[in-house]
């Protein structure tokens, strides 16, 4: 049975906490379903960002992991809670660009307020959004439930009918 790769992307802002403990508290409830890959592993926090205490990462090597890690996962949750907070989480949207042409489910985790565009006649959410997304949830929670059961599925631990 293979376990899953899931990595953990969204923003992170020193003066919002809440961008480190979703992360945390999703790798409490599913950290034995996948092997977590986590842009913050290995940091210290805010705001004097060290990597195992001997260095600060800078951008080259934030970059270059970031991307190594979304190209080997299978699953990637991209936590777009900020967009909806007014933060542009550039780099969030770079990763999910890059993940759009990899093998990985993309699940996001976009407010339901949030449109991303101007054109409500046409459209709910932004389409590249919504097209590339293998599911949007609406909350952490939402994202965090179906993970918990669905990891199983994916990992081949409950392959019969209504598991």
């Amino acid at each position: 049975m293979r376990v899953p790769t899931l990595y953990l992307a969204g923003a992170i802002r020193d003066s919002h906490p809440e961008d480190i403990e979703w992360r945390e508290r999703l790798i409490a409830l599913i950290g034995d379903r996948a092997t977590i890959l986590n842009p913050l592993a290995g940091k210290g926090a805010p705001p004097q960002w060290t990597l195992h205490g001997l260095r600060q990462p800078d951008a080259k090597f934030i970059v270059a992991h970031d991307f190594w890690a979304i190209d080997r996962a299978d699953l990637v949750v991209f936590n777009f809670s900020s967009l909806s907070e007014g933060y542009p989480s550039i780099g969030t949207l770079c990763e999910f660009g890059r993940a759009t042409g990899t093998k990985a489910l993309l699940y996001s985790i976009i407010d339901p307020e949030y449109l991303g565009h101007e054109h409500l006649t046409v459209f709910h959410l932004h389409p590249f959004l919504e097209q590339n997304s293998s599911v949007v949830f609406h909350s952490f929670q939402e994202a965090a439930a179906f993970l918990l059961k669905h990891l199983d599925v994916l990992s081949g631990r409950t392959p019969h009918h209504a598991g």
